[in-house]
């Protein structure tokens, strides 16, 4: 019987075993199917959101650094109160910044909400303030029609592709006029659409650093401004500009680095910030999916221990025949690694429904790598043939004799 019993025959039995007992199979195989189906998920979306981020970052510019009125880092450092702290940016700022070697462009920026008009319709959203050296450090704005604001413009305006195309649910063209609270301004450049959620040029509406004073000036300090954007030269070390610009803006505004009112953001921070979310992210959700596969494993062992107190009479008839222990050990094993690597299989399959569902939907990439295919498979068997140790065991321990009269 020993000689007989080798692998294909051991996937047969084990095959038909569970086909007699179908329903309670397939619950079984539900358990591995929910638990893969999360973690495969989940991972993937993790990992599409990875993949977005880093387009983004692309398009903010490897050379890029952003100096911003707000610490960003303070909600890990205040406590309780989980709260950045606030502070205010001035042209004094810009000009000692400006200062700095190895910087190829800089520019201030003012940003406010106000009315927007076009023809009869009428919206409330952001206006940026900004000089013509904005588009050297803005790293993927390009011009789609006409061209971008000059020094000795007036009243002129450039807009965003959203803006032009969808935001007054007609084509805003070009020398059409926009009224800025209640003032008209000429539309002199609509630009490509970029997709960048950093600077969110899609959406955005510029006129002159001047003009936008004036319109906010009763929320803006004397000569305040609220963002100060530059590009670093061609192999310069970003890393030590931005360094030496936090150092400058330590001194300007009399502060220590644990309670500073500002932030320095380049590619590199956004970088250690975002590893930090995704890594917390990714152990949470680990944990959640991994709790699921747990639960289904235990179902596994569950069943087989069912199967084992039902199918006595069978394991003493194998035994009789000359059914070595190691045989009917391998046996179970075989049938519960089969009931994992379905779950895992079909798992799977439901994992690719799921995320094309919530790319298409939510327009988020949801990314599959096959090394978490070949991973997910390879783990849902091993779960498989772990919860089947125990009953497997069991059944091969069986005296025959007991098993026959049972």
């Amino acid at each position: 019987m020993g000689d007989r019993l080798n692998i294909l025959d051991l996937i047969f039995y084990s095959f038909n075993s569970l086909r007699q007992r179908k329903i309670r199979s397939w619950l079984t195989v539900l358990g591995i199917v929910v638990g893969i189906t999360a973690i495969v998920v989940l991972i993937g979306l993790v990992q599409g959101l990875r993949a977005h981020f880093n387009e983004q970052i692309s398009i903010f510019g490897a050379r890029s650094i952003v100096v911003l009125p707000v610490n960003v880092q303070s909600g890990a450092m205040a406590g309780s109160s989980w709260l950045p702290s606030n502070g205010k940016l001035y042209m004094k700022d810009y000009e000692r910044i400006k200062k700095i070697p190895d910087i190829e462009s800089i520019t201030p920026v003012i940003t406010g909400r106000t009315t927007i008009g076009f023809k009869d319709k009428e919206i409330t959203t952001s206006v940026l303030g900004i000089e013509p050296m904005f588009k050297e450090t803005a790293g993927s704005m390009e011009i789609n029609k006409g061209r971008f604001l000059q020094s000795n413009d007036q009243k002129s305006v450039v807009i965003g592709a959203t803006i032009a195309n969808d935001t007054f649910g007609e084509e805003v063209p070009l020398s059409s006029t926009l009224f800025i609270s209640n003032r008209p301004y000429r539309v002199v450049g609509i630009l490509n659409k970029s997709g960048s959620s950093f600077t969110n040029l899609d959406s955005g509406i510029f006129i002159q650093l001047d003009e936008a004073r004036e319109i906010f000036a009763d929320v803006l300090s004397d000569k305040e401004i609220q963002i100060i954007r530059l590009t670093v030269k061609e192999g310069s070390n970003i890393t030590e500009i931005a360094d030496q610009i936090e150092y400058e803006m330590l001194a300007a505004h009399r502060v220590t680095e644990d309670n500073k009112d500002f932030s320095v953001i380049t590619s590199d921070f956004i970088n250690q910030q975002l590893d930090q979310v995704t890594g917390i992210l990714s152990i949470f959700l680990g944990g959640v999916a991994s709790i699921a596969l747990l639960v289904g494993g235990v179902g596994i062992a569950n069943t087989m221990f069912m199967s084992v107190a039902e199918r006595k009479r069978e394991i003493g008839i194998l035994k009789s025949i000359g059914a070595r222990e190691e045989e009917i050990l391998r046996l179970f094993l075989v049938e519960s690694s089969i009931i994992g690597f379905a779950g895992g299989f079909f798992g799977l399959v439901l994992a690719y429904i799921l995320s094309y569902l919530i790319t298409f939907l939510s327009g988020v990439t949801v990314i599959i790598d096959p090394s978490i295919v070949i991973g997910a498979i390879l783990f849902s068997a091993t779960v498989g043939v772990i919860s089947g140790v125990f009953p497997a065991k069991q059944a091969a321990e069986l005296d025959p004799v007991e098993a026959l009269t049972g």
